[in-house]
């Protein structure tokens, strides 16, 4: 009888993790014998428990149960244990009273439930609480005390859920709360002082819902927050927000169209949004911006970057730049009015997709440590080289996309030795005919690789400049040695293998010319065309012509 029972088991996929399946006479699993060591997982439970405690169990993970629900009853053989984590099972509700048997429990995760509300106190039994993880689940309410008696409790995540509101004074009982994840919800606002008990939050994720308003003092009571998730949270339009000394800010499609921020911030991702001014607290912190996929115009970016002494990382692709700033065009007030316009960290700026006509060599904003540069897809007609003597550590230029027909590529390559990476875009720009050629033939054979199409991709005919002009002889001198790629111009080599093709075709031609004599294929040629030429009866049809006509003269002289 028993091996029935155990073969059933088996086909129904119980499983435990890290040791064979134990029961007693009467079929129930010997939980202490199946998990002897701090770990356990159980899989699809089907049977009922004995009475034997696993007094070593510490981690145990539920997952996929069949019955439709948790087996509460197993916090009954487990009190020493301090993670639980249930995971695929259609558990509706959470009761207190299930939970007391651990009351040492420390970290709790349940994940793709049913679980759609959270009571008052519903976690009082398990004070020492310090990681809550109740995610992906169908949460749509929560009760105002629902955390009652988590002091410890350090992560809460909520993340992707279908919560609408969050009550007042919902987390005032977590004090010591660190990371707070609400991600992914339905909230359209948040009270201003929903925060205001949780001084010690340093991550908090609000991306993903549907917030049409933040007010500014909603996060400002928080000193020590390090991380601001708000991409894709809505339709926030104006945004002032207080921040005291924040690490990233993320504001990334979220239908911005202006910002104001009262303190300091040292990343901030706003792409993709409608940003048409920005106006921050202290600038001399922030490293990196992207501000790409917006509405910014030159002057709001002078007025913008005046004073970001440690800025690092700057993308403005995707906006509305004409004209880089210059010195002096800034604001004539305010508090960075009278001081010097200096990005002296800047090492990467991305000014691609914009309209930039000109590139002004004494801009600011081409910092002298700049080593990425991108100008592609921009409306520059000439770029003098000399507007970038000043980039002495500049390691990758773009220009794809522009209305370039010439450049200086080797005086350029020059005065920057230390290139590696050069995006021209061989059908992007409107080289004059042969120049890209050279310019790749040029570049590449001194190690600098270029973005976009080679001549030996491109299916257009090759373009050939001849003869060579001084500026290309020099070049045609300088790579006569490991010369690799398509040369634009003829060398004594390639003039001397076509020489050897023509002589031997010639004598090909003449070899076939004597095989068809000789096999009489050309005599007959000839006799057929002569044949087929109008008026040109052969001998031997004349001949005949000749004897009819003599043969019908005859009858009529005899008479």
């Amino acid at each position: 009888m028993h091996w029935h029972v155990y073969l059933l088991l088996g086909f129904c996929g119980f499983q435990l993790g890290g040791a064979a399946s134990v029961y007693d006479s009467t079929g129930r699993l010997n939980l202490s014998a199946s998990c002897p060591d701090t770990f356990c997982h159980v899989n699809d439970q089907l049977v009922a428990y004995s009475s034997t405690p696993a007094l070593k169990l510490r981690e145990l993970h539920l997952t996929n149960c069949s019955r439709q629900t948790v087996p509460w009853l197993v916090l009954n053989l487990t009190p020493g244990l301090r993670t639980l984590v249930v995971r695929n099972c259609a558990s509706y509700h959470i009761r207190k009273e299930s939970l007391r048997p651990v009351a040492n429990l420390t970290s709790l995760q349940m994940q793709r439930t049913s679980l759609g509300v959270l009571r008052d106190e519903l976690f009082t039994t398990v004070p020492r609480l310090e990681i809550l993880e109740l995610g992906h689940n169908t949460i749509h309410t929560v009760h105002s005390a629902a955390f009652t008696g988590l002091a410890k409790l350090r992560f809460l995540g909520l993340q992707s859920n279908g919560i609408q509101e969050i009550p007042a004074k919902t987390f005032d009982p977590l004090p010591n709360l660190w990371h707070l994840d609400l991600s992914g919800n339905q909230l359209t606002n948040l009270r201003e002082d929903i925060f205001a008990k949780n001084a010690q939050l340093q991550t908090l994720m609000l991306n993903g819902n549907h917030l049409t308003t933040l007010l500014p003092g909603t996060v400002g009571s928080l000193p020590n927050l390090r991380l601001l998730d708000l991409g894709h949270a809505g339709e926030l339009d104006n945004l002032m927000m207080t921040l005291s000394s924040i690490q990233s800010l993320i504001l990334e499609d979220s239908k911005l169209s202006g910002l104001v921020i009262s303190g300091s911030v040292i990343r901030l991702h706003a792409a993709n949004n409608e940003l048409n001014h920005i106006q921050l607290g202290n600038k001399s912190l922030v490293v990196e911006m992207d501000l790409r996929g917006n509405l910014l115009d030159g002057s709001a970016i002078a007025v913008l970057l005046r004073g970001m002494w440690n800025l690092e990382r700057l993308d403005l692709s995707k906006n509305m730049i004409e004209s880089l700033p210059m010195h002096g065009n800034g604001p004539n007030d305010g508090p960075y009015s009278q001081e010097l316009f200096l990005l002296p960290r800047l090492k990467y700026l991305n000014l691609a997709h914009n309209r930039v006509v000109r590139l002004p060599p004494d801009s600011p904003i081409l910092s002298s440590h700049l080593k990425i540069l991108d100008l592609s897809h921009n409306l520059m007609l000439t770029l003098e080289v000399e507007s970038l003597t000043g980039l002495p550590d500049l390691e990758s230029l773009f220009l794809e996309g522009n209305r370039l027909s010439s450049f200086d590529y080797q005086v350029f390559h020059q005065q920057h030795e230390s290139l590696k990476e050069l995006g021209l875009g061989m059908h992007d720009n409107s080289w004059r005919p042969g120049l890209y050629h050279k310019m790749y033939t040029y570049l590449n054979d001194r190690g600098v690789h270029l973005q976009g199409n080679t001549p030996q991709a491109s299916s257009g005919q090759v373009e050939v400049d001849w003869p060579p002009t001084e500026g290309q002889a020099e070049a045609q001198k300088l790579d006569r040695v490991g010369v690799s790629g398509i040369h634009p111009y003829w060398t004594l080599r390639d003039i001397l293998a076509f020489v050897t093709l023509l002589v031997v075709l010639a004598i090909l031609l003449m070899n076939l010319y004597n095989i068809l004599e000789e096999e009489g294929c050309l005599r007959r040629l000839r006799r057929w065309r002569r044949s087929n030429v109008p008026g040109g009866a052969t001998t031997a049809t004349r001949t005949s012509a000749r004897r009819l006509n003599e043969q019908d003269s005859e009858p009529s002289s005899s008479e």
